[in-house]
């Protein structure tokens, strides 16, 4: 069983358990994808292509149902997750780093599968 931090935010323990609790905190708490799912150098690329703070970002964002398509690990560090959203049909690939307590996003690719 993972502990947690102390501030109570431990990072999910799996590239799957990433994808899950996305899901969840874009449905119920924008401020939770930002502050604890996804990287600080993300967060500010989000901000400045947005113009706005990512918690204003992911309070617009719509939920959708999502498949998993494969999960690619590299070196054990860092994982893509390809997705397909439902029923409409687009992809985007979720690139993961582990961190010393669990996985976060360092980058969300829209389009097609990634070649292997």
């Amino acid at each position: 069983m993972r502990t947690r931090r102390s501030d109570g935010s431990a990072l999910p323990a799996t590239p799957t358990a990433w994808l899950d609790a996305f899901s969840a905190a874009v449905a119920r708490d924008s401020g939770d994808v930002c502050s604890r799912l996804l990287s600080l150098a993300f967060r500010s690329v989000i901000e400045g292509d947005a113009h706005e703070s990512c918690t204003a970002y992911y309070a617009r964002a719509q939920v959708l149902s999502i498949r998993v398509l494969r999960i690619i690990l590299r070196t054990g560090a860092t994982a893509a997750l390809e997705v397909r959203y439902w029923p409409r049909g687009g992809y985007s690939t979720f690139v993961l780093d582990r961190q010393a307590d669990g996985w976060q996003a360092v980058a969300i690719v829209p389009g097609g599968p990634l070649p292997i």
